[in-house]
């Protein structure tokens, strides 16, 4: 008899057990990343800007083996700069704690640096793409916030957001075709095509009388890893 509550005992203890570690494991599957923030960088803050001459290089020198290229909008710890031989600047980053590595100057921008921000706005007139220019002037907002700079950007970016809208109206109504009117503001909303500007913080609204994308207002600068 002893031996029989022994073992019924040893069971429910058993099944608790496997009960506890169930629920733990249902707890991490389901527990939220997005509040997740990452360590801080060492070093003072800058921001990629320029593609053409992100690479992280091993070494400050344009023949150095690769390490990644960055992308824009990425946000690195800046711990020192020098010129190389040639005479090409190149600033050392970190990308992590533990990973560093070197990159060309004309990559970055460090926050508040008004000679950084003069060249940002001079890279974001020269940009033919809206979404590239709109991507850069959400950089120039965060970075230079209430600033000339800061203003300036903001007047390319509502520029920029007003052609996309009336780009984007031409190209929704021409693949909805004739579609029933109470639908068409769900359709327009969650067009694919709008995807790409909503990561940047642009979201549009639709305007029924005119059967096309309207841009609220204001927009907000775009709050950057990191911040």
């Amino acid at each position: 008899m002893k031996m029989i509550m022994k073992r019924i005992l040893f069971g429910q203890g058993m099944v608790c057990l496997l009960a506890l570690a169930a629920l733990s494991i249902a707890e991490i599957l389901i527990a939220p990343v997005s509040g997740r923030s990452s360590p801080p960088l060492p070093g003072r803050r800058a921001v990629v800007i320029d593609e053409r001459f992100s690479p992280l290089r091993e070494r400050p020198d344009l023949r150095a083996p690769l390490v990644q290229r960055l992308r824009r909008g990425r946000v690195v710890g800046l711990l020192g700069s020098l010129r190389n031989r040639r005479g090409e600047r190149f600033h050392r980053v970190a990308i992590s704690r533990k990973r560093t590595g070197w990159v060309h100057e004309l990559a970055l921008v460090r926050r508040g640096d008004p000679a950084d921000g003069r060249r940002l706005l001079n890279l974001i007139e020269q940009t033919s793409d809206d979404l590239a220019r709109i991507g850069l002037a959400r950089i120039a907002q965060n970075e230079f916030r209430g600033g000339l700079i800061a203003s300036e950007a903001t007047r390319q970016l509502d520029l920029a957001v007003e052609r996309v809208a009336s780009r984007l109206t031409i190209d929704i109504r021409r693949r909805l075709g004739d579609t029933s009117p109470a639908d068409r503001r769900l359709l327009f909303l969650n067009h694919a095509a709008l995807d790409r500007y909503n990561r940047l913080g642009i979201y549009f609204d639709y305007d029924p009388a005119e059967d096309r994308l309207v841009v609220p207002s204001p927009m907000r600068p775009l709050r950057s890893p990191g911040d």
